[in-house]
């Protein structure tokens, strides 16, 4: 399950729930192949603000994903598929990067039900 860490500029308003659905449908299409379906519920969300002087963009997605090899190959070309996305359909500039990594993933829900990752 990908993380996002989306940061704010004080020139941005806190997203609303509909734009971080937007923003988790943009970064899955953006992540998604043919091995690895993906869609807005597999991303995970964090939001934070900061101060634009210290950013590169008015957003800044920074998306924390497993390694696989077609990401790996075409990781800028998917970072400008994101940004540019964002842009048009939030009109914000924004900045994104993808940080691929090989990772572990286990969740125990409520029940005591058990998932690994693949």
């Amino acid at each position: 399950m990908p993380t996002i860490h989306i940061v704010l500029s004080e020139k941005v308003d806190m997203l609303s729930d509909d734009q971080i659905e937007t923003v988790r449908e943009i970064v899955a299409q953006g992540l998604d192949s043919t091995s690895r379906r993906l869609d807005g519920t597999h991303i995970s969300v964090r939001l934070q603000k900061s101060r634009r002087d210290c950013m590169l963009g008015d957003m800044e997605i920074e998306v924390f994903a497993q390694f696989y090899l077609r990401r790996f190959i075409s990781r800028d070309k998917r970072c400008h598929r994101i940004s540019a996305e964002v842009q048009s359909r939030l009109g914000v500039g924004c900045a994104t990067w993808i940080n691929l990594a090989f990772v572990g993933y286990c969740r125990v829900d409520k029940h005591g039900a058990v998932f690994f990752s693949d």
